[in-house]
């Protein structure tokens, strides 16, 4: 006969430690009373030992029951913890989201994504990391956030589970009191002998602005360089010179120092999600991206939307 002891024999015999009749044990375990004798029965058998006696239509526990009552209690409350940190465990994977963004999608639409989001969704958790678009991608790719927001030309480029939010048009930065603050449209030839700061050489945006003004025989100053846009944006407020910035940044401007100004032929900025791989639960991931698609749309002006993506 098979000795070991079951979890199911364990149950029965606290049930019975605590109602103290085979009719309240069957209850509290939701089983036949036949269910439970039997149990208690091979408990005991397979232990070789008695636990309890019958006194007055109740079974009363034996000494040696009194001793293995701690322990089987103790064992099965091991159990139950154990049960509940899996529940919690696995409640927390699939309520939180972590995400890794580009400064200027970091800083534009993705709060207000996350506070419509949480909203609607208080249960989840959001974790945000703002990082350059190779440091977000990295990020992806390595299971380290599960989903990316960068700046990614998605017409030249594929980076795994990725999609495009939205393109639209970059637009010029001018102080407010600027000969081309009035202009509707600035094009290469306005930029000709002023001072300009542009994106870092490395980026995809200053080979696209470079190649535009190469291509119109344009000859701008060149002083500074940045990487970020909010920080053009900044340089110029100070009167470091004129800029080229793509439009989040430029939409989320709340001073009053500096004119944002169409610029033609267009240059496009893509903004993009990449998904990481090991994200399987569209439970949270639909929900969010919806969001963001939303308010991006929201906050960028229609007359800079590519359409037809």
């Amino acid at each position: 006969m098979d000795k070991r002891i079951t979890l199911r024999h364990l149950e029965a015999f606290r049930a019975i430690m605590v109602r103290r009749t085979v009719t309240g044990a069957a209850q509290m375990l939701e089983v036949t009373q036949p269910v439970v004798t039997r149990l208690i029965a091979d408990l005991e058998e397979r232990i070789a030992m008695p636990l309890f006696k019958r006194a007055n239509g109740r079974l009363a526990p034996t000494p040696e029951a009194a001793l293995l009552f701690e322990d089987v209690h103790q064992s099965l409350m091991a159990i139950e913890r154990i049960a509940n940190a899996a529940s919690n465990i696995k409640s927390l994977k699939l309520a939180r989201l972590g995400i890794a963004a580009a400064p200027a999608m970091a800083l534009s639409f993705l709060p207000r994504t996350i506070a419509s989001f949480t909203s609607e969704h208080p249960e989840t958790l959001v974790s945000m990391r703002t990082h350059s678009t190779a440091t977000v991608i990295d990020m992806v790719q390595s299971g380290r956030c599960d989903l990316g927001f960068a700046m990614l030309n998605m017409r030249k480029t594929l980076h795994g589970n990725s999609e495009l939010l939205v393109s639209a048009k970059m637009v010029g930065v001018v102080p407010i009191h600027h000969r081309l603050a009035s202009r509707k449209v600035l094009r290469p030839e306005d930029f000709e002998g002023e001072s300009f700061i542009a994106p870092s050489p490395l980026m995809e945006t200053r080979t696209q602005i470079d190649a535009v003004m190469l291509s119109h025989g344009v000859n701008r100053r060149i002083h500074v360089e940045t990487q970020h846009s909010s920080a053009i944006v900044k340089l110029v407020e100070a009167g470091a010179g004129l800029g080229l910035i793509e439009p989040l940044t430029a939409s989320a401007y709340t001073g009053g120092l500096l004119k944002f100004v169409a610029f033609e032929p267009a240059i496009v900025a893509d903004y993009s999600i990449v998904i990481s791989q090991r994200m399987s639960s569209t439970l949270i991931l639909k929900p969010f991206i919806d969001h963001a698609r939303r308010e991006i749309r929201r906050m960028l002006p229609g007359h800079l939307i590519v359409h037809g993506q």
